[in-house]
């Protein structure tokens, strides 16, 4: 059943279309570096808040030095973070800016990997334009070409889903008819990538849990699935704490969780309220949303995200495939028929796997940014459906080409928020003289991401942030113990106090510095440009002491 068309990568060696696959695949990511060049220096919230900090802290070691200045990503796993800062802090913007298009560029290469395993196409040149024109298309999604060359890390971790999903479909037989303990150990190795992605960003669990899930349905009885599924479970576990295990460790053992402040429900911290924490503000509040959701994101984008883009794949995915099921139910197709269009048991599992990972993502978040993944496979999935169809192959060609022409039409590319012009370094700020800094803390209030300006500031400056999303000071929460110990004994040492704050938000620090027994003090504020933040000002005040 699995031998009538053998699963490969590339074209065999010798081929003259395995050269023009392999150019192919060199080019791809080249090309997906001079887009992110194209579309503009990236300066989203998120790079502002914690992506550029996190990095620099974990480097540096500023957790012993500064307290909460990027909000509640202060506690998440800063590694991801750290090759990209590295570069940018050594290279120019641009040549950072190349580098990080580079690597999401090779989701491409994945894709066209994944497509070629398992599309039937009798011609070799033309089942690699086939392959390349999926992988581009699912490249090129309206929050796919919105995260080409920014920090958010959703088109990064998505290479660890993409990989193991490679690996299995690559190896399907041998994981279906292999003897037990050869299986076992393949399904635990393919489990890995995608764990060590889940353990640099937690969200990509999504992919996780339907890719181990999909192992269920692989044809080779459901004992070997259970078997295969646990196997793949103990690799993302494995892989997870690879990735994740040092920052588990330094979270439970200086604030009281190995996922601070997440499920702390479960894990009892002593600084944080005994809740989930879980982000809910675009999770499904009803039935209504939880069957209509790809709709309702289609008519209003503001339903799992805080930006405008447009992309009808998932909603058209989301409708033909329960109609190709359907009616491959009443009408019948004969699995090895010789116009099938993709391996059977290689697209069942896929489409088993991102189905799965669909549901995960629509209970957990309805975040479109971490769906990035379905959207990329989206393409092909749209493929393996209209395969299933009752219809003539070169019907179901035409269907094909008609309904990718209408998504490659709908799509209308995000932005979140990119400068036009580069920077000579990422990261610019011009910073007044601050005089002897020694003994400087700057406190940090409001919401607004401006963490990203701390390493342009002297190495000894610390930083605490007395309100933030994660907490403020009128709160009854343990971190602001945390926070006060920390305003008192600098205080009484004798060291000095500055508050950053944007222009608009001095009311804020106000409130805020109260309840700390301080208060900005009369003097004319220093501003800081931003130069990232198209050259926005952020005050820099000094504080006394409130009477």
């Amino acid at each position: 059943m699995f031998l009538i068309h053998p699963p490969h990568f590339l074209p065999p060696k010798g081929h003259r279309a395995r050269s023009l696959a392999l150019a192919i695949l060199f080019v791809a990511p080249v090309a997906f570096g001079l887009l992110a060049l194209a579309l503009g220096q990236d300066a989203n919230w998120d790079l502002r808040n914690y992506h550029f900090y996190n990095a620099y802290a974990f480097l540096n070691n500023r957790y012993a030095q500064d307290l909460l200045p990027s909000q509640t990503p202060y506690f998440y796993n800063p590694l991801m973070d750290v090759p990209f800062f590295t570069l940018a802090t050594h290279a120019s913007a641009r040549v950072a800016g190349f580098a990080l298009g580079l690597v999401q560029g090779l989701n491409f290469v994945l894709l066209f990997l994944i497509a070629h395993a398992v599309l039937i196409v009798p011609n070799p040149r033309h089942k690699i334009i086939v392959c390349a024109a999926l992988a581009a298309l699912g490249m090129l999604g309206g929050g796919g070409i919105a995260q080409i060359g920014t920090t958010f890390g959703d088109n990064v971790t998505s290479l660890g889903a993409l990989l193991s999903a490679a690996l299995i479909v690559r190896h399907l037989e041998r994981l279906s008819l292999d003897i037990a303990p050869r299986a076992f150990g393949l399904a635990l190795a393919f489990g890995i990538p995608a764990g060590m992605m889940m353990g640099l960003k937690l969200p990509a669990v999504i992919y996780a849990v339907g890719l181990c899930g999909g192992l269920l349905f692989t044809g080779g009885g459901w004992r070997r699935g259970v078997m295969l599924s646990f196997a793949f479970g103990l690799g993302v576990l494995s892989g997870c704490a690879v990735t994740l295990g040092h920052w588990a460790t330094f979270l439970q053992s200086h604030f009281g969780s190995p996922l601070f402040p997440y499920f702390n429900d479960l894990f009892h911290s002593p600084l944080a309220p005994p809740v989930s924490a879980r982000d809910t503000q675009f999770a499904p509040h009803s039935w209504s949303d939880l069957l209509l959701m790809p709709f309702l994101f289609a008519h209003s984008p503001y339903r799992v995200g805080e930006i405008e883009w447009r992309d009808w794949r998932l909603p058209i995915l989301y409708v033909l495939l329960p109609v190709a099921l359907i009616l491959r139910m009443f009408f019948g197709r004969n699995r090895a028929a010789p116009d099938a269009v993709a391996a059977p048991y290689a697209a069942r599992y896929l489409l088993v796997s991102f189905s799965l990972a669909y549901g995960v993502w629509l209970t957990l978040f309805s975040i479109y940014r971490y769906a990035v993944t379905l959207e990329m496979i989206a393409p092909l999935l749209i493929v393996f459906a209209v395969g299933m169809l009752p219809l003539k192959l070169s019907t179901r060609a035409l269907v094909t080409a008609f309904i990718l022409a209408v998504i490659s039409a709908s799509i209308q590319p995000g932005n979140w928020h990119r400068r036009e012009a580069w920077l000579d370094r990422f990261v610019e700020a011009r910073i007044p003289d601050l005089g002897d800094t020694s003994h400087l803390m700057i406190l940090m209030a409001g919401m607004e991401p401006y963490s990203h300006l701390i390493p342009e500031f002297p190495p000894e400056v610390s930083f605490t942030r007395i309100q933030s999303n994660f907490s403020s000071p009128e709160q009854d929460k343990g971190i602001n113990r945390l926070l006060h110990e920390r305003i008192d004994a600098h205080r009484a040492a004798g060291g000095r106090f500055m508050m950053l704050i944007p222009l608009w938000q001095h009311q804020v620090a106000d409130d805020a510095l109260a309840f700390f027994g301080l208060k900005l003090a009369s003097q004319k504020c220093l501003n800081v440009t931003d130069r990232l933040f198209d050259d926005k000002q952020v005050s820099l005040c000094p504080i006394v002491s409130k009477e």
